[in-house]
């Protein structure tokens, strides 16, 4: 009768250490799988974005008429960031 028991708790031990690591491995995977998910969005959007700059730089480049963006490099660093080259004088017109 003893042993029986002793058998019944390894039994129930062995069962509850079963159990606990199934409900630790179904919960890491379901925090897995969202991660995955959200990876899988991130990288949808990224390679949209990626597509998009393409596109921009093909635009640019047909623009341009060639390879070369030293001018076109110049010319947006003039437009967008207001710099200028050495030597250049700036005329503001204050009359629009």
């Amino acid at each position: 009768m003893r042993q029986n028991a002793e058998r019944k708790k390894k039994s129930l031990l062995g069962k509850l250490v079963i159990l606990v690591f199934a409900v630790w491995s179904a919960v890491t995977l379901i925090t897995l799988q969202a991660q995955i998910n959200k990876r899988k969005a991130e990288n949808a959007e990224l390679a949209e974005n990626l597509a998009a700059q393409q596109l921009l730089v093909e635009t640019l480049r047909e623009d341009t008429g060639s390879d070369d963006l030293t001018e076109l490099y110049a010319r947006l660093a003039r437009e967008r960031l207001g710099l200028v080259a050495p030597g250049e004088i700036i005329i503001v017109n204050k009359n629009p």
